[in-house]
């Protein structure tokens, strides 16, 4: 009898690890997970330290500011409740929202809000986290739910560096290594330079996420991303090549402006481009439509100044410029500069730039000048380009913004990485009273006069603004473009 209960119990232990294991891999299975990838690793766990915007992309889901964007481009309240600005526009108030909890468990209080404002003004010996920050003359908690931010002066462009992250201020040793945010994600592993991994935060304050887990694989090379997404390897893949599309009729394809510019800049300090006529000659002499179907399939949009259709309160209309050769020979011997010889400097690790520069070769063979494309890495684009401003001429993307002034203050003549070389004393005063301005309509008007310039004056040639396109699987929902880098993968659904 005894050896017949043994017998009973042996079974029971077994059919119970069994149906345990059993439910372990049932719910291993309904794991909704989201598989991406990036080409490069993001650059810092530190909020404070986040430069590129493959980076922000991914951690704005980890980290929240008292404001967020929003994907028509304006500033919603996150982590503030409301805030309200002085008509001087120096004296900003926030209501911070009840009931928040970052990633380690314990609430938000005011004193957060307080410390990590003070680290992104450099108030606390640390750098600042941007210029804008240094424009802050004091912080003050006024009440438990309350704080206010007062600037040295009114700065209208103040307001969009306040999607910078929240942190716990228990946590100020540990930035760099322990991220702690209150997003909807919460990282769950990252090996650097392999992948990164985020978890569903199932204490966030807002609408929970759908996706439990998002695995972004850091994989540098655009075929193996491509060949993953075919593979199944990945079920999302971002900046899909647009020639590569009849592959993917499997697959949900969506595309959109990303609001960024791809520019053909012209160094205005060397000769010939520092004048205006060769500028407007080269710019007349190409036909930006054949590159857009050339080099992006049709997917593109086509720019005549620095700002991308996508900022619809600030940008300019276009006059229609087409290409017009006869009138770009006119403008060349009027200006004694003709049949020159120049270099394009292109990023090698950017094919759609590469592919542009030999477009725009052959085509400026049209107007008598011969066209060297040296491809350097982008390290090397950064300090010889970016920084040192030795070139002829480049192409390359530049990154949109939420806040119109940290697009058009590339050209003004103070601006340290003005790599333009353009000056143009009535365009810096122009973007100095729109920054300082609190008058709403002032601010746009500025801001569409010194575009005008751009255009007028040819600061650079303005190619398109390349449409971003995203594959993914087709039983994924619920994903939107933002008109910055980021995905919100809170928002996005699997089989529902």
């Amino acid at each position: 009898m005894k050896k017949l209960n043994k017998i009973v119990g042996v079974t029971l232990i077994l059919l119970t690890s069994f149906l345990f294991l059993a439910c372990g891999n049932e719910k291993k299975s309904s794991l909704k997970e989201i598989k991406t990838t990036m080409s490069m690793d993001i650059d810092s766990l530190n909020p404070y330290k986040m430069v590129s915007s493959g980076t922000e992309e991914i951690m704005y889901n980890v980290f929240e500011g008292l404001l967020m964007p929003s994907p028509s481009g304006e500033l919603i309240p996150a982590i503030a409740e409301s805030y309200k600005v002085s008509e001087d526009g120096t004296l900003y108030t926030f209501k911070i929202r009840k009931g928040i909890k970052f990633h380690n468990g314990n609430p938000l209080d005011v004193k957060d809000v307080e410390f990590s404002l003070n680290r992104m003004a450099g108030k606390d010996g640390n750098p600042p986290a941007s210029a804008l920050f240094q424009e802050i003359a004091e912080i003050n908690i006024v009440s438990e739910d309350e704080i206010q931010i007062r600037l040295k002066e009114a700065d209208s462009a103040f307001i969009y560096a306040l999607t910078k992250g929240i942190v716990p201020d228990e946590n100020a040793q540990e930035l760099d290594k322990n991220p702690i945010g209150t997003g909807p994600y919460m990282i769950k592993q990252y090996d650097r330079e392999q992948q990164i991994v985020l978890e569903k935060f199932n204490d966030y304050w807002g609408d929970k996420a759908s996706i439990d887990r998002v695995t972004v694989l850091i994989v540098p090379n655009n075929e193996t991303a491509f060949l993953k997404l075919l593979s199944g390897e990945i079920n999302m893949l971002s900046r899909v090549d647009a020639k590569r599309l009849n592959e993917l009729k499997n697959f949900n394809n969506i595309s959109a402006p990303q609001n960024t510019v791809q520019i053909f800049a012209l160094n205005n300090k060397v000769a010939p481009f520092d004048d205006e006529r060769v500028r407007k000659a080269i710019n007349l002499a190409i036909d930006k439509d054949e590159i857009i179907k050339s080099v992006m399939g049709g997917n593109g949009i086509k720019l005549e100044t620095n700002m991308s259709p996508v900022m619809k309160k600030y940008v300019i209309e276009n006059i229609g410029e087409k290409q017009n050769i006869e009138e770009a020979k006119k403008l060349l011997k009027e200006s004694g500069h003709e049949n020159f010889s120049f270099t394009i400097k292109v990023p090698s690790n950017y094919p759609m730039h590469v592919n542009t520069a030999q477009i725009i070769a052959e085509q400026l063979k049209e107007i008598g000048l011969n066209v060297k494309i040296e491809t350097i890495e982008w390290t090397t684009w950064l300090s010889e380009v970016y920084s040192g401003r030795k070139y002829e001429a480049t192409i390359v993307g530049l990154t949109g913004k939420l806040d119109p002034y940290a697009i058009l203050r590339r050209y003004t003549s103070d601006y340290k990485n003005n790599f333009f070389n353009f000056q143009d004393k009535k365009y810096d005063r122009l973007i100095e009273r729109a920054k300082k301005s609190t008058v709403d309509e002032v601010i746009v008007a500025n801001y569409k006069e010194a575009q005008e310039i751009l255009r007028d004056r040819q600061a650079a040639i303005y190619i398109m603004d390349p449409e971003l396109i995203t594959s993914l699987d087709k039983k994924i929902s619920g994903f939107e473009y933002y008109p910055l880098s980021y995905i919100n993968f809170a928002k996005m659904k699997i089989g529902e």
